[in-house]
């Protein structure tokens, strides 16, 4: 089966009345509401899901856990930017503000060229962070996460990642998708140059494998290797 050619069919048919931008947005909502509520147990988690699917008489609600199965069957198959794609396909860019998703063989070329840096890192280190301060749906980071896997390291244990992007829709993309992939990441929808941020969310795998812990020895250590480097007599105010 074509999973992005049937996803793409079915956001267009779902619901005439509703804008497809609107039914795709309704779509992420719900998926990302379903895979953050056993984490956070959060009765405004919950809510928005209800209030979303609500929307939808029940024949159409069915339609969405329909949606959410050809993602995770078309992610299962390989490596991919499925829902970038979908993004891109229904025109939903918003070209005032040139919006335009790596296509993901280049994503996969990029992460291959800069992997070396990476793995002079992982041979010291237990794992490595990578910041991506514009994310988009995540492609950058799955093609990161293939990459490392080809090279026989386990990124579910040895990445972490902090997802940042401006747009709401962006944001859910990359939560979702590198929640199914079990990346551990923190995304977060907001501006990474003023730092003002309006949603933080962590991907499951953070959790499961307690990289928080890990982390800020981590930070602990790299800020101790900082201050040892620091020269006091080279200070001036």
């Amino acid at each position: 089966m074509d999973y992005l050619k049937e996803f793409i069919s079915r956001i267009q048919s779902l619901d005439k009345s509703k804008r497809v931008s609107d039914v795709f947005k309704d779509f992420l909502t719900l998926s990302t509401c379903s895979i953050a509520q056993p984490f956070y147990r959060s009765e405004e988690i919950e809510q928005k899901y209800l209030n979303t699917i609500n929307r939808y008489p029940k024949e159409q609600a069915e339609d969405y856990p329909r949606l959410l199965a050809f993602l995770v069957k078309s992610l299962e198959e390989k490596y991919q930017d499925f829902l970038g794609q979908v993004y891109m396909n229904l025109n939903l860019g918003n070209n005032a503000n040139s919006q335009f998703f790596t296509p993901y063989h280049i994503s996969k070329f990029m992460a291959e060229i800069c992997f070396s840096d990476f793995e002079a890192k992982l041979e010291k280190e237990e794992f490595i962070t990578l910041s991506e301060p514009c994310c988009g749906s995540g492609g950058m980071v799955i093609a990161l996460a293939e990459t490392m896997k080809a090279k026989k390291y386990n990124y579910q244990k040895q990445l972490f990642v902090e997802a940042i992007d401006i747009d709401e829709m962006c944001f859910m993309m990359a939560y979702i998708q590198l929640s199914l992939y079990g990346i551990p990441a923190k995304v977060i929808q907001g501006e990474t140059i003023t730092l003002k941020f309006q949603q933080v969310v962590y991907t499951p795998m953070y959790f499961i494998i307690g990289i928080g812990f890990k982390l800020r020895n981590y930070l602990e250590k790299e800020e101790n290797n900082i201050l040892q480097k620091v020269d006091p007599n080279n200070i001036t105010m």
